[in-house]
């Protein structure tokens, strides 16, 4: 796990050198000395609330900015780590990205029992879905339109409607979801 003063560290040479400033520069901007800001990027010295707050006022970012920590380039779902739920009858629901509100998504895959059927409750404004089927024939009610998917097809609507998925075939269905918050 990459410590506080790391990730300041980081993200402050990041941002200098984006902006093509030399450490003379950073330090006019800020008031904070080119050798004590040197010692943060190097993570040699940890910096107080208060050099912090000179810094992120003379380069105009928000503390956030700072502290950051970068997501990894790469996320993998395993059959390990998937959360799993069986939270109604015929459908079970696995997680394979929770929701991260700098992504703005979440992504689910279903496999629905044969001759299920759910009403989903109506999302909050914003939230938009997309839905893959995988495998099977997939039915869903948006209002009071019903639309069949075929294994490969797909369907997107705003979710702040009543809606219905449903399986009315002798087969599981499998399907992806990505919920949206638009």
């Amino acid at each position: 796990m990459v410590s506080a003063s790391e990730t300041i560290s980081r993200n402050l040479k990041r941002i200098r050198q984006e902006r093509n400033l030399t450490l003379d520069d950073l330090a006019i901007l800020t008031g904070v000395s080119k050798s004590m800001l040197s010692e943060i990027e190097r993570c040699t010295k940890s910096p107080t609330i208060s050099v912090l707050e000179k810094i992120c006022e003379g380069i105009n970012v928000p503390l956030a900015q700072l502290t950051h920590t970068e997501t990894p380039q790469i996320s993998i779902a395993t059959n390990d780590t998937i959360k799993h739920y069986s939270a109604w009858d015929g459908f079970e629901l696995f997680v394979l990205f929770e929701f991260d509100p700098n992504k703005k998504f979440e992504i689910f895959r279903h496999v629905i029992a044969p001759h299920s059927e759910r009403v989903s409750e109506r999302h909050e404004s914003g939230i938009r879905e997309y839905i893959i089927c995988t495998k099977g024939v997939f039915s869903v009610q948006v209002e009071d339109k019903t639309f069949h998917l075929q294994e490969g097809e797909a369907i997107q609507f705003l979710a702040n409607c009543k809606h219905k998925y449903m399986n009315s075939t002798n087969q599981d269905v499998n399907i992806v979801m990505l919920l949206y918050h638009e």
